[in-house]
């Protein structure tokens, strides 16, 4: 089976972004893993329930020389609702290059999708499957370097075995990774947007009583702010391609309000060491008593880290753009997190400073860089056999 995909390793989810009859298909999980000792016991569930809910309770061995644990492993949501250690991204230290989590998630998912289609196709399990995968994937501007992107890519450009546990049944896979591009996060966000469907441009038509759709923007001069889970990226575009030298990234995002309500929570009531920043994403959306306290202390959380951003905002348009950008699009998970917060100070400031905010509705705001790095490895292997 050969594979085309974009991978947005980020510090809440993983997601992967590929084609499948021609439909632009995502993939994700919370980036959560959980080591375990021993093979978990299969289930006697019905093989089609267990392909129906396969992506939400994960279970793989995973054998590779680019990571330093082989061994069975819970996945994302599955890995949320074991009650042994679990592992995320350290959103103060970094190092996704090096970090074994990116590695494991990202193969796990291409696994369990590739399976998955096969499935759907010939109603079947297969016994093996061998999959060559080409794909592009970004890291942070404050952790990007040659070195460090070469180091991700040669880690990836292996051959990988994931075999999954599925009911009583194991699938081998084999992933070979023969093509593998790591560029900077928010680099890619452009061809996101120009591929995106014009409903993208809703709030922003009708905020500025404009009718442009997404190819309206290919020759503009633009201001990227990609605001994440542990970083945030700032990134000047001329069309769709980044200006050399005109990016940065900072330790700022939903990640560092999540950490500081975690610390308040425990300050309330006694939740356990483990608790982590995708748990807490998890209670937020509940209805219920934990749920409108976790949502208060969040909203005091997000204060500071909003005005923070904001003033990174004002002062990469400044500095890292001179001043001379049409547009400052505004995305990622932490665009919906601090809308309330930002974007009536940041639609004053474009106001005073003559250019105008694209603020990218919920709906799309989440995945340009899944979708950016899949339209990436697209227009690089395309062609390529």
């Amino acid at each position: 089976m050969k594979l085309c995909v974009g991978i947005d390793i980020g510090n809440a989810k993983t997601e992967l972004a590929f084609e499948s009859e021609k439909q632009l298909q995502l993939v994700r999980q919370p980036s959560v893993i959980s080591y375990l000792p021993r093979t978990p016991e299969s289930n006697d569930l019905p093989l089609e329930h267990v392909m129906n809910n396969l992506i939400d309770n994960l279970i793989v061995n995973i054998s590779s020389p680019s990571i330093k644990r082989n061994g069975d492993y819970y996945i994302g949501k599955k890995a949320m609702q074991h009650d042994g250690i679990k592992t995320n991204m350290l959103i103060n230290l970094g190092g996704k290059s090096t970090h074994d989590l990116p590695i494991i998630t990202s193969l796990s998912l291409v696994a369990a999708t590739s399976v998955k289609k096969h499935y759907e196709t010939e109603g079947e399990l297969p016994e093996s499957l061998s999959i060559d995968l080409k794909m592009a994937t970004a890291i942070p501007s404050s952790e990007f370097s040659r070195q460090n992107a070469k180091t991700l890519e040669d880690r990836f450009k292996n051959k990988h075995i994931v075999t999954l546990y599925i009911g009583d049944h194991q699938v081998l896979t084999s992933i070979k990774v023969t093509d593998c591009k790591v560029t900077e996060e928010g680099k890619t966000s452009m061809l996101a947007f120009l591929n995106s469907d014009e409903d993208i441009l809703e709030d922003y038509n009708e905020i500025y009583s404009e009718n442009k759709k997404p190819s309206d923007f290919k020759s503009t001069r633009s201001l990227h702010s990609d605001i994440g889970d542990g970083t945030s990226e700032f990134v000047v575009i001329e069309g769709a391609s980044p200006v050399q030298g005109l990016s940065k990234g900072k330790r700022l995002g939903v990640g560092h309000a999540s950490d500081l309500a975690i610390r308040l929570l425990r300050e309330q009531i006694n939740i356990s060491d483990k608790f982590t920043r995708q748990q807490l994403q998890e209670w937020l959306k509940r209805d219920n008593e934990k749920g409108q306290l976790a949502r208060n202390l969040m909203g005091e959380a997000t204060l500071g880290q909003a005005q923070a951003i904001l003033e990174e905002i004002q002062t990469s348009f400044q500095e890292l753009a001179s001043s001379d950008v049409d547009y400052v699009f505004v995305h990622g998970g932490g665009s919906i997190t601090f809308k309330n917060e930002l974007q009536e100070e940041l639609m004053d400031f474009a106001k005073n400073n003559h250019f105008k905010v694209v603020w990218i509705p919920a709906k799309y705001a989440t995945t340009m860089n899944s979708r950016g790095t899949f339209y990436l490895a697209k227009m690089m292997y395309s062609n390529k056999k």
